[in-house]
């Protein structure tokens, strides 16, 4: 089904699909032998994935019982959005004057995109335009290890908003906090910037982790 060489990834990449669509919650049960099925796969890929998402900590295993998705507490919660939002607050200020005109044009799109997604309760497209969105401004950024060690939170971050953003953010709410990072960068101010990125993934976190408690 997948090129051999890319198995471990692309199992990654389809349990993470699948908690997108919500077909895994926090707290379910993930069985190496399923998803090596549903893949037409051996185990050992999924095995090797597995690995990596538990020491990701995305998912758990627990002695005698299996291997779960994990549910984070509040404190983790937090702690993943302030990281995400130091991070790449940081590397977008650092290379904000090398976004073009042409890359505003792209990001003004991918509002509009995420808008239609979210009015469409579409919550694969609404994650894949909304990294898209960031992943143009952080990887601007020359310094390689920064812009590593924001994409790694990523998915962690894309986890955490597609069980919740239907319920901590309108259609409109998502478009206008967009928008606001857009101006911040027309603005040429770099400590606003840096300033309006935080604030966008803290505020996202605190929500979230309200409701996780």
């Amino acid at each position: 089904m997948f090129d051999r060489e890319t198995y471990k990834d692309k199992v990654k990449k389809f349990i993470f699909e699948m908690i997108l669509k919500r077909e895994f919650n926090p707290g379910d049960q993930i069985r190496e032998s399923s998803i090596a099925a549903m893949l037409n796969i051996s185990r050992a890929p999924v095995r090797e994935a597995f690995r990596e998402l538990i020491a990701e900590r995305i998912l758990e295993y627990k002695p005698h019982k299996g291997t779960f998705l994990r549910k984070l507490t509040p404190k983790e919660i937090i702690n993943i959005y302030t990281t995400r939002g130091v991070l790449e607050g940081y590397a977008v200020a650092d290379a904000m004057f090398k976004i073009s005109d042409e890359d505003l044009d792209i990001l003004d799109d991918y509002v509009k995109q995420m808008y239609r997604a979210a009015k469409a309760d579409d919550n694969s497209v609404l994650i894949d335009i909304g990294d898209k969105f960031h992943e143009l401004l952080f990887t601007k950024c020359e310094n390689e290890l920064l812009v590593y060690e924001t994409k790694r939170l990523s998915f962690r971050s894309h986890v955490l908003f597609s069980q919740n953003w239907g319920v901590i953010y309108t259609p409109n709410e998502i478009k206008k906090r967009h928008i606001k990072i857009i101006n911040s960068i027309k603005s040429d101010n770099k400590k606003l910037v840096e300033e309006v990125i935080r604030e966008h993934y803290l505020e996202t976190g605190q929500k979230i982790a309200l409701r996780a408690q």
